[in-house]
This record gives structure tokens, C-alpha cells and sequence, in this order.
């Protein structure tokens, strides 16, 4: 059972690391190949046609996971009701754009655009039914193929010289590629069937898990937004370098734990006791890698920076520390949604979701002018202070995981980390080492004082962690 937790992880993060190499590639091929105004158009088409399949995609994949039992008519059902919703949204979105710009090109490119909807759709009960069973290679194999095709597709259309449509070709290649994996792994034939009863079911279950997944889209893309309209495009450039630092090692760990947490959870949310357990011991062994990861990142963000992408980047090493802080204090409750959605409970916290959000996009915009980035940093952070409580009293009241628990799960990865930060502000002042030799001194530095701390509050950690793969 450990062998094969381990290996199911160790698939998840195949998929994920590989896809953000493959986007390195892909992004500095495009930067040499297209012009600002051609990767920014496709980026752009390709963001909102994302953002319509991210909230589909939301109403349907999380409540299919946590089924009880997953029945033919109901793999019928979300099947052709995607395909369905798909489907009108592509007329939709051809309609609105065409009313929107006499531009036949960007009318044809949104067009084609639109189709990944319904590659996207058509993936979902297939993805659903390999999380419930745990088929996370077949799931990495389906999303790096797609990405490798979709990256070749994209760069030999850019080399073609045809522009923003590159961004648009990797985009739908890898879509299709995915589904096509999906449908040859596991061949059926889905009758066309739809059960009006569980479909109003699957929607009642995943609208708040959607509006909570909008919500997160709202905040990254209008953030960059509301910055650029009252601090102007130099300060968007400083946030989104620190962001960009952030989100790569975020981005790949995070979806990689939650995908996996997600059907574990389902899995024993008919028992509070075994649920609670396995999320607070998932919590701890998180956070015992990903607290110090990031406090480091914040340690290290003047040398990252300076010694990496040079000292135009200056501007952006505050910026990058904040943030940085902001992710570690996510870490303590990264749980909670996946967690709520679980129970299905995720309306605990939606109203929060939303308030903070408009909060944050309220905070840079009032402040953006004055602060530039920071004010964007500052409001991330601001939002995460907030949300955090109101997660935890959401978890409270759907499971009884209060602030004991809470407590229990983090301090000890809290309490080192801040010791680790401690002796490597101390270390680094006194050190006198100079360029990657002072980057590199305070990684060993502050890795060793965090292994010691943490092992001094709790000698026996190797092997309560060890126990979360192979027990509840």
C-alpha cells in the first residue's frame, strides 16, 4: 500500500514538473519567435476560453471524484451534458466576438479557440474516474503527451510565421492529444443518456466548488489588471517576476498534493475521525517541506534576483519576499478547500472567497498608484491573513477540525522555519561570502538549522510521516 501511494505521487509530480520544463521551453521559444503583440493577443484568447472550461470544469470533475459510487448514467450524464454546454458556448463565444470586433482574424482565432472547451469537457469523466482509482499515470502520460505535441505544433506554426495563431494551435493540439489518450486507455461507449435528477444533483454539489475555482481565476488575472490601470506596465512587470518565482514551484506542488488529496479525502469523509487524522497528518508532512521552501524563497530573494535575472530586477526582490511569506502562511490551511469539497461542504466558505477577493482588487486599486507592486504584494498578503481563519472555522464546523488541530499540525514547521530564518539573517550578515557562494552557504545554512530544530521538537518525525502512507 506505501509502494503504491508513493508511486501515485510520484506520478502527480511527474506530470507537474514536467509540464512547467515543457512551458519554460515552450514560452522561450515563443518569446523569440513572436512579437509582444502576437503572444500577447493569443495569450489573451486563450485566457478567457480557459476561464469558461476552468468554471465547467470545476461544476462537474470535484463532485464526480467524491461520488459514493460513480453508475453508468451518471458517467452518461455529465458526459453529454458537457458536451452540450460545450458546444453552445462555442456558438456564444463565436457570436460575442463577432459583435465585439470587425477583425476577421481575431474572429476566426477566438472561434477555433473555442473548441478546447469542448476537448476539455469531453476529458472530464475520464480524469474523474482515473483520480477515483488512482490512475495517476495514465493521467501524466495523457498531459505531458499532450504538451509535447501541442509544443511542437505551436512552435512549428510560429516558425510558419503565423503569429498569435501558434499560442492558439499548442493550445488545442494539447487538449486533443489529452482526450484521445484518455478514450484509447479506457474504451466505452457512453450511451446518450442524461439523468435530469443527478444533473441538477452534480450542479447543486460543484457551483460553489466553480465560484470558489472563479473566484482564485478573478484574483490572478485582475490583480495584473486593476495594477496596470493605476500604477502603469513597469510595475506589473516587478509583480509578475516575483509572482512568476512563486507560482513555478507553487503551482506544480500544490496541484500535484491536491489532486491526490482530493480522492483520499472522498474517501473517508463518511468517518470524521479517519478524515481528520489523515488531514492533519497531511497538513504536517506538507508543511514540513513547503513552510521552510518558501521563508527561504524570502531569505534568498535578493540573491535569486540580483545573481539570476540581474539588477533591473531589483525592484522586484521586495516584492518577492512578501509574497513568498504570503504562500507559507497558505500552506497551514492549503487543505481546506480540497478538504471542504470533500464533504461537500464548500459553501462554508464561498461568501469568504468572493468578500476577499473584491477586497484584494479593492486594496490595489486604491493603493496602486502610490505603491506599485507592493500594493499588490501587500493585498495578497492582506487576503490570506483573512481567508485563513474563515477556512479553518468553515473546517470547524463541517468536520471539527478547530484550532487545536490547526495548531498541532503547523507549529512545529512554523517554529522551525522561523528559526531557520533566525540563523540565516544571522549567518548571512557575518558570512562575508559574496555571489552564488553566499546563495549557496545560506541554503546549507538554513536547511541544516531547519532539520535540527525540527528534529529537537519531534525526533520521531521520520516515522509518523511514514505512517501517513501506510495507515488510515
Amino acid at each position: 500500500m506505501a509502494n503504491r501511494r508513493l508511486i501515485t505521487l510520484g506520478w502527480i509530480f511527474t506530470e507537474k514538473f514536467g509540464l512547467i520544463f515543457l512551458s519554460m521551453i515552450t514560452f522561450v521559444a515563443y518569446a523569440r519567435l513572436l512579437s509582444p503583440a502576437e503572444l500577447g493577443v493569443g495569450t489573451i484568447i486563450i485566457a478567457i476560453v480557459e476561464l469558461v472550461g476552468l468554471v465547467y470544469s470545476s461544476v462537474l470533475e470535484d463532485p464526480l471524484v467524491r461520488l459514493e459510487r460513480l453508475e453508468e448514467k451518471h458517467i452518461s450524464t455529465a458526459f453529454w451534458a458537457s458536451v452540450i454546454v460545450s458546444l453552445l458556448s462555442i456558438v456564444m463565444i463565436s457570436g460575442a466576438v463577432m459583435l465585439y470586433t470587425p477583425d476577421p482574424l481575431l474572429r476566426w482565432m477566438t472561434a477555433a479557440a473555442s473548441v478546447k472547451i469542448l476537448f476539455t469537457m469531453m476529458a472530464r469523466v475520464y480524469v474523474a474516474q482515473m483520480r477515483r482509482s488512482g490512475n495517476f499515470k495514465m493521467l501524466a502520460s495523457r498531459t505531458l503527451l499532450g504538451k509535447v505535441f501541442g509544443g511542437v505544433g505551436g512552435i512549428a506554426v510560429a516558425l510558419w510565421g503565423l503569429g498569435a495563431w501558434a499560442v492558439i494551435a499548442q493550445a488545442l493540439i494539447m487538449e486533443f492529444v489529452s482526450i484521445i489518450v484518455l478514450m484509447r486507455a479506457e474504451p466505452r461507449r457512453i450511451a446518450f443518456y442524461i439523468d435530469l435528477r443527478f444533473l441538477r444533483e452534480l450542479l447543486k454539489a460543484g457551483t460553489p466548488v466553480a465560484i470558489n475555482a472563479l473566484s482564485s481565476q478573478t484574483l490572478q488575472r485582475g490583480v495584473n489588471v486593476v495594477l496596470g490601470m493605476t500604477a502603469g506596465a513597469n510595475a506589473v512587470g516587478m509583480f509578475n517576476m516575483a509572482m512568476r518565482i512563486i507560482d513555478l514551484p507553487r503551482t506544480a506542488i500544490y496541484n500535484g498534493l491536491l489532486s491526490y488529496a482530493l480522492p483520499v479525502f472522498s474517501r473517508r469523509s463518511a468517518e470524521p475521525g479517519r478524515l481528520l487524522g489523515i488531514l492533519g497528518d497531511s497538513t504536517a508532512v506538507s508543511g514540513f517541506v513547503l513552510t521552510p521552501l518558501f521563508i527561504g524563497i524570502a531569505l534568498t530573494a535578493n540573491d535569486l534576483i540580483l545573481l539570476i535575472f540581474g539588477a533591473k530586477w531589483a525592484e522586484a526582490i521586495p516584492l518577492l519576499q512578501v509574497l513568498a511569506c504570503t504562500v507559507a502562511i497558505g500552506n497551514t490551511a492549503m487543505y481546506a478547500t480540497t478538504a471542504l469539497v470533500a464533504v461537500n461542504r464548500s459553501q462554508l466558505t464561498i461568501k469568504a472567497e468572493v468578500l476577499t477577493t473584491v477586497l484584494a482588487l479593492a486594496l490595489v486599486y486604491g493603493f496602486g498608484n502610490v505603491y506599485g507592486g507592493m500594493a499588490a504584494a501587500i493585498a495578497l498578503l492582506a487576503r490570506m491573513l483573512i481567508i485563513t481563519p474563515l477556512q479553518i472555522r468553515g473546517l470547524n464546523a463541517a468536520i471539527g477540525y478547530g484550532w487545536q488541530r490547526f495548531f498541532d499540525s503547523n507549529y512545529r514547521s512554523v517554529t522551525a522555519s522561523l528559526v531557520m530564518a533566525a540563523t540565516v539573517s544571522y549567518a548571512s550578515a557575518q558570512s562575508g561570502l559574496q555571489g552564488y557562494l553566499h546563495l549557496i552557504g545560506n541554503v546549507v545554512i538554513g536547511a541544516l538549522s531547519y532539520a535540527v530544530t525540527y528534529s529537537v521538537m519531534h525526533p520521531r518525525w521520520p516515522q509518523e510521516f511514514k505512517s501517513v502512507f501506510t495507515s488510515r
